[in-house]
């Protein structure tokens, strides 16, 4: 898939739609990190509510005191280009291979060189409730990052840059993505989601993609979900997804003192708490099957992942920064 084609807004004005782009990157020297989201919110038609812009700075200083601030715009100073880059809103933009802004005393300076091919997935079959694309999931960020008046110097800090879109949010979810690897072009993307059905939960959907040493592993599709197995929690996170010749197995923690709560709005009325990691420890391995059975394909590790965990229940002694 084009990177444009990516990055494209899926809302042609119907009632009922959220959307954003994400930036999430961190240094692996430190505590520093730092996550910006573009995004718009427009009510269904059954609720009452504004159409909605929002900025969101979240970060943490090397030493890992949290920063967060949150900025509201009117949606007509919401705007996209036709492959929605250059993205603009007040004060900042972001494009292919660059994101500059403000957030009242946060502000960030950041350029890239656009690599990595999208991967992306579906939440909810013909209903689309929730798409995730990964655009670009193997950037190397440079350029600087401030709150307040202390500016920290980003060089070549793994990133990833994300487009999510839909109707609602799952019940409950887990997402974990690495691209801090000894080779830059390796990463590891995988979510876990369960949905309401007509009022009962349906089972956990998984998919997933492993790049390692120029070799592409992925499992997508309804049918490779269902038989995915999944454990979530707010600070662990396993997942095996199963195909007749691949597998990726992994495990995902961080400690809970790790995590930041954010609310994410539904356009029915709905609220989900997600809270996010991003110096959580995966390791991951992938199997394929031969001729003379299963062997290992890939393994990977690292102790500086993204990992973001949402249910419909806050996460008792995780502060709500947003």
């Amino acid at each position: 898939m084009r990177l444009a084609t990516a990055n494209a807004s899926r809302w042609h004005g119907q009632p009922g739609h959220y959307e954003a782009w994400h930036l999430r990157l961190v240094d692996p020297h430190t505590a520093a990190s730092a996550w910006i989201r573009h995004s718009f919110h427009v009510p269904a038609e059954a609720v009452p509510g504004e159409s909605t812009a929002e900025l969101w700075f979240v970060g943490r200083d090397p030493e890992g005191r949290t920063y967060a601030r949150r900025q509201s715009f009117s949606l007509d100073q919401f705007q996209t280009g036709a492959g929605g880059f250059p993205l603009t809103l007040g004060p900042s933009s972001l494009d292919v291979a660059s994101a500059s802004g403000k957030v009242d005393e946060a502000r960030w300076d950041l350029r890239w060189a656009p690599s990595g091919e999208p991967f992306g997935y579906g939440g909810g079959g013909r209903l689309r409730r929730a798409e995730i694309m990964v655009s670009q999931p193997t950037l190397r960020v440079s350029g600087t990052f401030a709150i307040g008046e202390r500016e920290l110097p980003v060089r070549s800090w793994p990133g990833h840059q994300l487009h999510a879109w839909g109707n609602r949010h799952a019940e409950a979810s887990a997402r974990v993505h690495c691209n801090a690897f000894a080779n830059p072009e390796d990463f590891v993307e995988v979510v876990s989601r369960r949905y309401a059905t007509l009022g009962r939960m349906a089972p956990v959907l998984s998919t997933g993609a492993v790049v390692a040493a120029g070799e592409r592993h992925q499992l997508h599709g309804a049918l490779r979900g269902l038989a995915a197995r999944a454990r979530i929690s707010p600070n662990n996170y396993r997942f095996s997804i199963r195909g007749p010749f691949l597998r990726i197995d992994g495990e995902v923690h961080c400690a809970l003192a790790d995590l930041v709560g954010v609310a994410y709005r539904d356009p029915d009325g709905g609220r989900v708490h997600v809270y996010a990691a991003d110096h959580a420890v995966i390791e991951v391995e992938v199997q394929r099957r031969g001729t003379r059975g299963w062997s290992r394909a890939a393994r990977l590790s690292a102790g500086t992942c993204a990992f973001e965990y949402a249910s419909r229940h806050p996460v008792p002694g995780v502060e709500m920064v947003l």
